[in-house]
């Protein structure tokens, strides 16, 4: 028996499907990893449909939009009130989110995340590209 396949069709978009063992408190950031790299990845690799909000545990949850570049998450921080849900806009390859605030709600920090993603990508469209940076 020889090692397992990627599927043809998998195979044929570039792609290879792994499995690694790592520390459980590491899993979840290598999972994120993953949905980026896919993100990122010229085949798109999604099913067409217009980016969503996945949960990832009971208190966080992201949404990827590939289009943009850009992932925004929510994070239920357990506190009371009006931060509670800590919700970011990151766009890929930066280390600093360009928008983040706090809520009482869910649905409503997912709102706020979306909101914020489309003011950024509306104020990129506006601004002449300058040296090739985006920073």
């Amino acid at each position: 028996m020889g090692k397992p396949r990627p599927s043809r069709s998998l195979r044929a978009k570039g792609l290879r499907k792994v499995t690694i063992v790592v520390p459980e408190r590491c899993a979840e950031g290598i999972r994120q990893f993953a949905i980026e790299l896919r993100a990122r990845h010229p085949s798109g690799c999604a099913d067409g449909q217009p980016p969503r909000w996945r949960t990832l545990s009971p208190s966080a949850a992201l949404m990827v939009n590939p289009e943009r570049g850009a992932r925004c998450a929510v994070r239920d921080t357990g506190a009371d009130g009006e931060k509670r849900f800590h919700w970011t806009v990151t766009i890929l390859g930066r280390s600093r989110p360009v928008a983040a605030g706090r809520t009482g709600e869910s649905a409503k920090a997912r709102s706020l995340a979306e909101a914020a993603l489309g003011a950024y990508a509306a104020d990129r469209r506006e601004q002449p590209i300058q040296n090739g940076d985006d920073d």
